[in-house]
């Protein structure tokens, strides 16, 4: 994965506002997480365009989101949230099960899924079982713009201030999903257009979007941030039932990759040498505002 990374002149700022020194103290934010949930319709392959109710077995839902959220400063647990679509026109109840991944306190994960339905009045219902064949994590550090300290070879930059170090990262989002070409296995004689049209919902391509993540580090500390994406390879087992006669019976097979997770994190350590000085959640602020009102880490794929 290819990478940039730039350090907007956070230590600059800090010590041009030093007027007058606010014993300040943060708590650290609880982690959050957002699921993205897209429901496609088995018979176009599009979006579902009919009305129905996106639940979840935990967090808040807001249209095709669900946001989680867990106490100050603490994190999230890895676990699976159950979600579930129901509507007056679809064949059933479709639940989905996905995995919210560990996440630090003060971090974020965004969580991708896909869920496809179909309607009242079709021959068959359709179930698209999803097994995932591999899973690779890619971590982008920001440690290619001169790292000032070097702990457990893991590489630190350094607040060596008694003011906070306020600011926001920057990077990039990745969802979406692609097919493998010509990995498609179907039973001769299955709807040709109902294989497209299920294929076509895991086939959106890859997405990149830009989000932020606010940082507040103490004083005389060392601290990183990184993202950290999750790409699967999946194995994709499409089972069909006869509505009619209950029959079921697996259509067909077919894999792709899901840009499946992407998460944001950072965390700080006392800076070598502090001798006493550094205390988690403590730093002067210049008159208890914001010291670094413009300033941000940036890194993008």
């Amino acid at each position: 994965m290819k990478k940039f990374f730039s350090l907007i002149a956070l230590v600059a700022v800090f010590a041009a506002c030093q007027p007058e020194k606010v014993q300040t103290a943060f708590t650290v934010a609880g982690a959050t997480a957002t699921i993205n949930v897209q429901v496609f319709n088995v018979n176009t392959g599009a979006a579902y365009g009919g009305t129905y109710t996106l639940s979840a077995s935990e967090g808040t839902v807001s249209g095709g989101t669900v946001a989680i959220e867990s106490a100050q400063s603490t994190g999230i647990s890895k676990h699976d949230v159950t979600l579930t679509v129901t509507g007056p026109k679809l064949a059933k109840t479709y639940t989905y099960a996905v995995t919210i991944p560990d996440v630090l306190a003060g971090g974020h994960a965004d969580v991708n899924a896909i869920i496809v339905v179909g309607e009242d009045g079709d021959t068959y219902d359709y179930e698209v079982v999803e097994s995932a064949t591999e899973e690779v994590t890619e971590v982008a550090m920001v440690n290619d713009h001169y790292p000032t300290h070097t702990h457990a070879d893991t590489d630190y930059y350094l607040n060596n201030s008694e003011f906070l170090l306020e600011g926001e990262i920057e990077y990039d989002v990745l969802s979406g999903s692609e097919i493998i070409k010509d990995s498609e296995d179907f039973k001769l004689g299955f709807d040709t257009q109902v294989k497209e049209n299920i294929m076509k919902a895991y086939n959106s391509g890859k997405k990149v979007e830009k989000a932020t993540l606010p940082i507040t580090v103490s004083a005389y500390a060392i601290w990183r941030a990184w993202a950290t994406y999750t790409v699967k390879t999946v194995k994709y087992t499409v089972n069909a039932t006869n509505l009619a006669t209950k029959e079921k019976l697996v259509a067909g097979t077919f894999s792709g990759y899901q840009y499946s997770s992407t998460k944001a994190e950072y965390e700080e350590k006392a800076a070598p040498g502090a001798d006493g000085h550094y205390s988690p959640g403590h730093g002067h602020d210049a008159h208890g505002s914001q010291a670094n009102a413009g300033g941000g880490i940036i890194y993008s794929e």
